[in-house]
């Protein structure tokens, strides 16, 4: 498999290279230019396989080849803002055998490294006893519409998996739920910090003309912006796992809520990644606890809004979370602003038995399926799971400055998906 990861690797930087955050909709474009772009990228690749492919107006793309009962190997292209503190170029570099860039693990790398691995068999004159479709959305990280327009214009898969998580095999997913919190605040601070719910921010931006603000930032330490700007520091990380990072806007509010009455009420409220403050600290045997992020936070104009990205637990549904944050926050107005219900597999399903048993013949390990907080994919299909990049025990810098993949850990992701594909499609 040596050639093919080294076609892997550059076929990786080139995709990196395309910015594709989402950006200001064009015709023919609706996620930005920068989407399609690298769509186009991916699907001229494997036309040059012999797959067939088709553009879906610029919202997601597909590349197919085989007969029969269609599987589905769905990943994102679209990628997060960058955002500060790289140390490596952001749009693409290799040192010491580490490939970096933003997408490179979430989802360019994995999407590429599973076409890879169904290339490398078709060139050993295999035959699919299944339809395989890659499917290339360009709306993952900020609204799935990408997949909506699919079910619009196209018939997706019922079976399938998403590179797009964790090794060895993820059987369930947690809900999603996005929504705003909005309060009235009479307070004289201004705050700022987050653009999107699924990250930990490691910013917040802090402001007021009082006289006495200046000093009471100084003494704390903070970072001076100008003469009435402060900045709150914190470690970025996936919302899906808040306690890899260090929430700026929960630190700040927890500064400043110890010479602002709202501020320390609201801070009490957000306290704790597990919902405890909010009153949402809910658990179960099968997916694990809640988790809680405040991904962003404005505070101005008479008013603290903060978007909150819940992970929760399987036997519950939204709507009661909502009606508990109601509670929590009896003065506030709660908007919902998504909500992906949870995804379980039984472990003992034939997909999830083939899966796993192409890891372990991989890894020579005896591993057992996972839950993660994370929504990929796999929730789009009737009979769907993640499966890889991320092998058990990595840092996980998606979301993240510096975002990356070892050459060895995607030789390791492009032999198991080998192993895995010629169970299943061969």
């Amino acid at each position: 498999m040596k050639n093919y990861l080294n076609e892997l690797t550059d076929s990786i930087l080139k995709l990196v290279a395309v910015d594709s955050v989402e950006n200001t909709p064009e015709a023919g474009a609706p996620f930005g230019k920068g989407t399609v772009e690298a769509l186009e990228q991916a699907l001229s690749l494997m036309k040059s396989w012999g797959f067939k492919v088709k553009n879906l107006d610029g919202y997601c793309g597909w590349a197919e080849i085989g007969e029969g009962e269609p599987f589905g190997i769905l990943g994102h292209l679209d990628v997060m803002p960058v955002g500060k503190g790289w140390t490596k170029n952001p749009w693409g570099e290799i040192v010491d055998g580490v490939i970096y860039g933003r997408g490179v693990m979430d989802d360019k790398g994995p999407m590429l490294a599973a076409m890879y691995a169904v290339k490398a068999l078709l060139d050993e004159g295999l035959t699919p006893k299944k339809r395989i479709r890659f499917i290339f959305g360009l709306n993952e990280e900020s609204g799935w519409k990408c997949i909506e327009h699919y079910n619009e214009v196209d018939v997706m898969p019922e079976t399938g998996i998403s590179p797009d998580a964790d090794f060895p095999v993820i059987n369930c997913e947690k809900g999603i739920l996005h929504l705003t919190v909005t309060l009235p605040y009479s307070g004289k601070l201004n705050m700022a910090a987050g653009s999107r719910p699924n990250v930990v921010p490691n910013e917040c931006e802090v402001s007021s003309d009082t006289a006495e603000f200046a000093d009471f930032c100084l003494t704390r330490g903070l970072k001076k912006i100008s003469d009435n700007r402060f900045m709150v520091s914190g470690v970025s990380a996936h919302a899906a796992t808040p306690w890899l990072g260090d929430n700026a806007a929960v630190k700040a509010l927890k500064l400043f809520g110890a010479c602002d009455e709202e501020l320390a009420s609201l801070s009490k409220r957000l306290d704790g990644i597990y919902g405890e403050g909010a009153g949402v600290n809910l658990t179960d045997e099968v997916s694990g606890k809640l988790t809680f992020n405040v991904g962003v936070l404005k505070v101005e104009n008479g008013k603290a809004a903060v978007t909150v990205d819940m992970r929760y637990p399987v036997t519950f549904t939204a709507e009661h979370i909502v009606s508990l944050l109601e509670k929590t926050f009896p003065e506030a107005e709660i908007s919902v602003l998504n909500v992906q219900k949870p995804l379980y597999v039984d472990k003992n399903d034939p997909l999830v038995v083939s899966l796993l048993a192409a890891y372990n013949k991989a890894t020579g390990q005896n591993a057992e399926p996972i839950t993660i907080g994370g929504g990929t994919y796999a929730r789009a299909l009737k009979h769907g799971v993640a499966f890889g990049p991320e092998f058990p025990g990595s840092v996980s810098t998606i979301h993240q400055p510096d975002e990356r993949a070892s050459v060895e850990e995607l030789g390791k992701a492009l032999e198991i998906y080998y192993e895995a594909f010629k169970t299943i499609l061969f």
